[in-house]
């Protein structure tokens, strides 16, 4: 049973077809019921699964320093007791533990809140509308709940030039269905831009302006074969029907496309890629090249789902990541730590000292806290 199936029944994120093998295994045996019943119950409470890699045969926080020709496997104490105890019966745990010599140093400790809903929606007009949770809004045309932002379904005859613009703060989430049902993941530190309505039979065209959106696009069979379009900085995404996430955040040095399901065409000027669902195409903001690969979908697309799920990913661009969410700064006082690699599956309603002090108890990476930026030595 691959673990990443038995984390999304519990976030109730399975497809049909990912639901009959996890029924498949479950109803197998007592052992496999039990085991799913003790993840469940702990994940609900807030304990995170670290390092779930090669099926069920290792638990561990590895780092791998790329500029040298060996790995150094490490074993933090918390992680280890954590598995002991209640999956021991499937992992076999080794014996080399790491008894936590750093400290982390809190100069003066502002508030650091988890990220949540909120966003802001700027109308075609110009005025700007704050969404977060608690707070509705409505309109002849939208509605939200402070969680989703959802657009009537209507078709207009003729072409529409008003649009809006969805802004996601650092520290933000939000879930858009745009008007013609294409439902929208937007994550922090996020711009995306839409027609309020869709011309009837012309393409489907919006604007991801920058950041990271998981889209589940309406099928073009439903739309009279109207194609849709996802354009971003330097690249234009043409798609008949599919799921795909979209990660084009300034600060990073590429901009990749990830199909999920079905099947889309990546253009960047004169050159273009298919993609296949499981295959991720780049962009090198630097070269302007394009390249395709095979990428593991669920460590790119656990965010929608409530996850941060990392694998053989650099501390650097780990902070990165809970950066956006903690809407924090991030620095690096020491300059060789940012090419460590860690593995790790967390919630993202946890706290971000709670993160750290995993990673920092692996010994080989220290933090100080000072309001709300945070150095890493």
């Amino acid at each position: 049973m691959d673990f990443k199936l038995i984390l999304k029944k519990v976030n109730n994120t399975l497809t049909t077809e990912e639901n009959e093998i996890f029924e498949a295994w479950y109803s197998e045996s007592k052992v496999h019921r039990d085991y799913f019943d003790k993840v469940k119950n702990n994940y609900s409470k807030g304990i995170d699964i670290v390092d779930v890699q090669k099926g069920w045969a290792d638990v561990s926080i590895k780092i791998k320093k790329k500029k040298k020709s060996y790995s150094s496997y490490k074993y933090a104490a918390a992680v280890v007791l954590l598995f002991s105890t209640i999956l021991t019966w499937y992992w076999n745990i080794e014996n080399t533990e790491i008894t936590p010599t750093l400290e982390p140093t809190v100069v003066h400790k502002k508030q650091i809140r988890i990220g949540s809903e909120k966003a802001t929606l700027t109308l075609e007009d110009g005025s700007k509308i704050l969404l977060e949770k608690g707070e509705s809004f409505e309109t002849d045309k939208a509605s939200s709940n402070g969680e989703q932002l959802v657009y009537n379904k209507r078709r207009v005859p003729e072409e529409s030039t008003s649009k809006n613009i969805l802004t996601i703060p650092r520290g933000g989430q939000f879930f858009l269905v745009l008007n013609d049902g294409t439902k929208v993941w937007v994550n922090s530190g996020t711009q995306i831009k839409y027609p309020v309505a869709f011309t009837a039979d012309k393409t489907r065209e919006i604007e991801l302006v920058y950041g990271e959106a998981y889209f589940d696009v309406s099928p073009s069979t439903e739309h009279n074969g109207s194609q849709f379009i996802v354009k971003t900085e330097n690249q234009k995404i043409e798609v008949l029907g599919t799921e795909f996430n979209i990660k084009a955040y300034g600060d990073d040095d590429q901009i990749s496309t990830t199909l999920v399901e079905g099947k889309v065409l990546v253009k960047n000027g004169n050159d273009s890629k298919s993609l296949t669902p499981g295959h991720q195409s780049k962009i090198d903001r630097t070269t302007n090249k394009l390249v395709v690969s095979t990428v593991d979908v669920y460590n790119v697309i656990s965010w929608k789902d409530g996850l941060f799920s990392f694998k053989n990913q650099s501390l650097e661009d780990i902070m990165k990541v809970l950066s956006r969410w903690y809407d924090i700064d991030v620095t690096f006082q020491n300059e060789s730590i940012k090419n460590l690699t860690f593995n790790g599956v967390f919630r993202k309603t946890l706290e971000l000292n709670e993160i750290l002090n995993i990673i920092q108890n692996t010994n080989e990476v220290n933090y100080e806290i000072n309001e709300k930026i945070i150095t890493m030595k």
